[in-house]
């Protein structure tokens, strides 16, 4: 094989010519520039057509940069009109002074500013509110270069929220000056009413002689039976309406459940002339119950008259109490009556509904029972719930949270 000369080796391995490298580093800076310009292009095409306002400030409060939506959120005609104009943003811009101060204090401790709320004001002198999000853009060496962040313009948004508010402390007002003047109005009611019953009373036990005509007898019996009737609705009244205007204040004690269920059974019992039976049952390791006791026999009360008045006397009515899984306490009665379908439940929830809507209903009452009860349940921050089914019987569970448990302390063995 034929030897190559010296300088073939020499020159397979050596270095381009120096004009060969200086071409190829000015196509490389050419390019790089070339894609430098092309992404500048890109941002400010993308900048110029968002919908939220963009902007990049200086941290005295000079505009370096905005688009033409923040232009037009601020009401200037252009970006540049606005860069002339607005040449300090802390004096000239948001209506609270002191707002750009905290703008630069979180900026100084996070670098960054998330849903900063603002009323500022426009260019004619309205004021709207907006929101910022922004950030400290700095260098390679973690030198300050500007604020760079969003502005979007809120004021349909927060005066709608207002308006909501407005709207409901405007309604808890009303709802308060119901309750006041449903308060003094069954004053006026009762005290008459509680004068025919107290002297219906008086008649039916004779006690400053003979009635004489049997008939009258039954006439008073009457007179009182409604009379005592017609006080039960306006204090069911009465009740729903401070609830819902926030005028009861609760008088907790620490309950034994099975007491109060006996005595709320005991009590819808005495009442009722023709009643199916109702039982309690609840196991003696039950919690003691946070609650308030007359409240809670308002509640009890009610489910069982409800009970006792959707079951026919050959029917079956339980009460029964658990601890839950998490520690609260859930009571549950449960009927074999009538029932009612499941998409009629939150019809029943409501007051002064009644589900048999014809002239001449089966069942008398307000519809306040179940409403009333759930509106004291809730002041206890439990909740309600009911399962039933036409011809099937329902059940009404009371679930109290376990905040309103209270453990038995057992005495020390002898």
């Amino acid at each position: 094989m034929k030897s190559r000369p010296r300088w073939w080796h020499s020159a397979r391995f050596a270095s381009p010519p120096a004009p060969l490298l200086r071409a190829g580093k000015a196509e490389t800076h050419v390019e790089e520039l070339r894609q430098k310009l092309l992404d500048e292009r890109s941002y400010h095409a993308f900048v110029d057509g968002a919908i939220e306002g963009f902007f990049r400030t200086t941290r005295e409060g000079r505009y370096l940069i905005v688009n033409p939506a923040l232009a037009q959120i601020y009401g200037y005609e252009s970006p540049g009109q606005l860069k002339a104009e607005l040449t300090d943003i802390a004096a000239s811009l948001y209506v609270d002074p002191n707002r750009r101060n905290e703008f630069e204090s979180l900026m100084k401790d996070r670098r960054t500013v998330h849903n900063f709320v603002s009323q500022i004001r426009r260019r004619d002198g309205s004021t709207i509110w907006i929101v910022e999000n922004a950030r400290a853009v700095t260098d390679d060496d973690d030198q300050f270069l500007f604020y760079e962040g969003t502005v979007e313009d809120i004021t349909e948004k927060r005066e709608s929220e207002e308006a909501t508010l407005r709207a409901l402390r405007e309604t808890q007002e009303a709802m308060r000056q119901k309750a006041v003047f449903l308060a003094a109005m069954s004053h006026e009611l009762k005290t008459p009413l509680n004068a025919v019953i107290g002297f219906s009373d008086v008649m039916r036990q004779e006690l400053f002689g003979p009635v004489g005509t049997p008939r009258y007898r039954g006439y008073i019996d009457d007179i009182h039976g409604n009379g005592r009737r017609l006080l039960s609705m306006i204090n069911d009244i009465l009740d729903l309406s401070r609830v819902e205007g926030g005028l009861i204040d609760l008088e907790e004690l620490e309950l034994n459940v099975p007491d109060a269920l006996e005595t709320a059974r005991d009590a819808v019992m005495e009442g009722a002339k023709e009643a199916a039976p109702i039982r309690v049952a609840v196991p003696a390791t039950l919690p003691l119950l946070r609650a308030d006791p007359k409240r809670l026999h308002q509640i009890l009360a009610h489910l069982l008259s409800n009970a006792t008045k959707f079951t026919d006397v050959g029917g079956r009515i339980d009460m029964r109490a658990k601890t839950t899984a998490d520690g609260g306490i859930s009571i549950a009665i449960r009927d074999t009556g009538i029932g009612m379908a499941p998409e009629l439940i939150q019809q029943a929830l409501e007051p002064f509904k009644q589900l048999d809507a014809r002239l001449e209903r089966s069942f008398e009452g307000l519809g306040l029972g179940l409403p009333l009860a759930n509106a004291l349940l809730r002041l206890h921050s439990g909740q309600l719930a009911i399962v039933s089914a036409p011809g099937e019987g329902t059940t009404v569970s009371l679930n109290f949270p376990p905040e309103r448990t209270v453990m038995r302390v057992r005495a020390p063995a002898a």
